[in-house]
């Protein structure tokens, strides 16, 4: 009965193809050991492949190493690959600030994630064929559900444990016991003399889970209920039919709203750095909509887990308010901004809006002299691409005073008398006087165009530069003075830039005879 169960819940929900491979995480306990020996022997029928790997917590010495002799000599009765991993969980608590409950779950899925790439980077199978599978059952969907309900969940939550969700490296977490009770898994190794492990640990009320296990079920059931891990379960069946027709409503405002601010990874596993929203679209959604896509939002650029109800009651605060320019702190560095018409969700630390120091900035400054040729062609574009053209006798009137021998040098020489070495020395000690950075206090420019100064701060809201992406805005600077502005089509940011600005005050003419060319080398 369990192992058609099982089987059922596979195809039902499409959990394992033909050719793929599962991962079983085996503890050594009940559920792990159903788990393992259903699958092994539903594994040439359904044609997948199997290892096991098996995690010592540390939690418990001595017991905690008789689980993994137990582990590794079934596998090896089976025929099955074992990988054993071992871990000082409680360190990991007390490193982490985290509940050694926390620490043992990071521990397995470490191990299980440090199995799976290796299995794809020796390019045994794709990252799409492996698949991890864990032991949650009925019961455990259960007690998740009192879980959330007493923590407060909104809907979604009561949706429970999913049959799957996406991994790392591109792998699928499954749960193929999903739809077995405890009770049957227990019957199950006892009729198949399985003689799993048993943790006494889970039978003492410590943790949270343990409680609902020990105390709050058998009260319920006896005072209220007989069947109320099953009525649990119906539940959670219902609220994830719910919440599937929300994902699809989700998935389609995503679609038609969301604009990546950001995206600088270099493989599909990468996150984006950010997601835009028009204003108003989010503004016209209902709430129960707009509260799923800001969570989406957030799921899309790493953050996962802790959005509370006051989180998004933040949200709303300066979705629907009158600040024209306002933002709110989401958890783990993570933020959400109005302006400009825009909602935008980004993680707000200095790496991934694109911090980049004033060192390697200047590594990818390139200086060059080139003759001016006589045609010079529409100067409004100068810098909006990855170059700017500057007059050379201006920005040397900046740079030096006239009886410099550099003057000297370029006035005196002939046509056909161009000092190779002379240039290169030029060009050095530009590259010394010219700053390339990110924004000071007191920068200012007369922006191509103008007559005075303007000061940096206004050109940015003119052009309608994001507040908390303002210091990431590279420049070439002499002092305070701002010469190029080097637009997000060149340095491969998102900062609401989105072209470059050029001085006034060193612009080409007809009077040019030679062209400083700075080029922004690439992308960062």
């Amino acid at each position: 009965m369990v192992e058609n169960k099982i089987r059922k819940t596979i195809l039902d929900k499409n959990l394992i193809e033909k050719n793929q491979h599962i991962i079983i995480g085996l503890s050594g306990g009940p559920d792990s050991v159903c788990l393992f020996n259903a699958l092994m022997n539903l594994s040439d029928e359904l044609q997948f492949t199997i290892s096991a790997v098996h995690v010592n917590h540390k939690f418990r010495p001595g017991a905690a190493e008789e689980d993994q002799e137990y582990v590794e000599q079934l596998c090896a009765l089976k025929n099955i690959p074992c990988h054993s991993f071992s871990y000082n969980c409680s360190a990991i608590a007390a490193e982490r600030g985290i509940s050694s409950e926390e620490a043992g779950r990071f521990a397995r899925y470490d191990a299980f994630y440090k199995t799976a790439k290796k299995l794809i980077d020796d390019r045994r199978y794709k990252a799409a064929d492996v698949k991890i599978a864990v032991a949650h059952n009925i019961n455990d969907q259960a007690e998740t559900l009192l879980m959330r309900i007493i923590r407060g969940t909104g809907t979604d939550g009561l949706a429970g444990i999913e049959y799957s969700r996406r991994g790392e490296h591109g792998t699928t977490i499954i749960r193929p016991l999903l739809d077995v009770a405890r009770k049957d898994i227990e019957a199950y190794c006892r009729e198949n003399n399985l003689n799993p492990r048993i943790d006494h640990t889970n039978s003492e009320p410590v943790y949270t889970r343990n409680k609902i296990r020990l105390n709050l079920i058998p009260q319920l059931e006896k005072a209220f209920n007989v069947n109320v891990v099953e009525s649990l379960n119906r539940l959670s069946k219902i609220a994830k039919d719910d919440k599937d027709f929300f994902d699809m409503q989700v998935e389609e405002a995503m679609e038609l709203a969301a604009v990546v601010i950001n995206d600088k990874a270099e493989s599909e596993e990468e996150q984006v750095s950010g997601i835009s929203f028009s204003l108003d679209q989010l503004k016209g959604m209902h709430l129960a909509i707009r509260h799923r896509v800001v969570k989406r939002a957030f799921e899309t650029i790493g953050l996962d887990q802790g959005i509370t109800a006051a989180h998004l009651e933040a949200a709303d605060g300066i979705i629907d308010g009158n600040n024209d320019s306002a933002s709110t702190d989401f958890p783990k560095g993570y933020g959400v901004a109005v302006s400009y018409g825009e909602v935008r969700f980004f993680k707000n630390d200095p790496v991934t809006l694109g911090y980049v120091s004033n060192t390697e900035l200047k590594s990818k400054l390139r200086i060059r002299i080139v003759k001016n040729e006589g045609v010079l062609k529409d100067i409004s574009k100068n810098g909006t691409k990855r170059f700017a053209a500057l007059d050379l006798s201006k920005l040397l009137e900046k740079l030096w005073r006239k009886d410099t021998p550099y003057f000297e040098c370029i006035e005196n020489k002939g046509e056909n008398d161009k000092n190779k070495d002379f240039e290169q020395q030029l060009i050095d000690e530009i590259q010394v006087m010219l700053q390339i950075r990110t924004r000071s206090q007191g920068d200012w420019m007369t922006p191509l165009g103008m007559n005075g100064r303007k000061k940096l701060q206004d050109m940015f809201v003119d052009e309608k530069v994001y507040k908390e992406c303002r210091e990431q805005v590279p420049m070439v600077c002499i002092g305070d003075e701002v010469i190029w502005i080097i637009g997000d089509d060149v340095s491969g940011y998102n900062t609401g830039m989105k072209r470059g600005r050029i001085s006034e005050n060193y612009k080409l003419d007809n009077a040019t005879k030679d062209i400083v060319l700075l080029e922004y080398l690439e992308k960062l």
